[in-house]
């Protein structure tokens, strides 16, 4: 397996954790890696009437870095302007509140992540 193909294994493992993580605290999804010419979201969750955009990020270990900390600037915007356009796409929802939340998950294995959910975080 190549460097490329297990990290893609590991972020959509990570995902997926993610996604069950927030569906277990009533959260439905809207929309899984939604793209734009701006760049992708990874989930577009819904709770009530707040849209929640959701960035995911994990790392084997935090000894450099946390997970939060690899998102900057630029990433924040892409981010910012995908959500726009999600929001254009969905008219019957441009009344509903919005937020921008970070998962990150660190760990190994799938059984042994540490799941970190930092609501409002951009």
């Amino acid at each position: 397996m190549t460097a490329d193909n297990y990290r893609a294994r590991f972020g959509r493992m990570a995902e997926d954790l993610a996604l069950r993580y927030l569906q277990k605290h009533d959260m439905t999804l809207l929309e899984r890696n939604f793209r734009s010419r701006f760049g992708e979201i990874d989930l577009i969750m819904q709770e009530n009437n707040t849209i929640i955009f959701v960035e995911v990020r994990s790392r084997k270990n935090t000894a450099f870095l946390h997970p939060a900390e690899t998102i900057d600037h630029s990433k924040r915007t892409k981010i910012r302007r995908t959500s726009q356009v999600f929001m254009q796409k969905t008219p019957a929802r441009s009344h509903f509140d919005w937020r921008f939340d970070v998962i990150t998950l660190t760990g190994r294995r799938e059984n042994e992540m540490k799941i970190e959910w930092i609501k409002s975080a951009f």
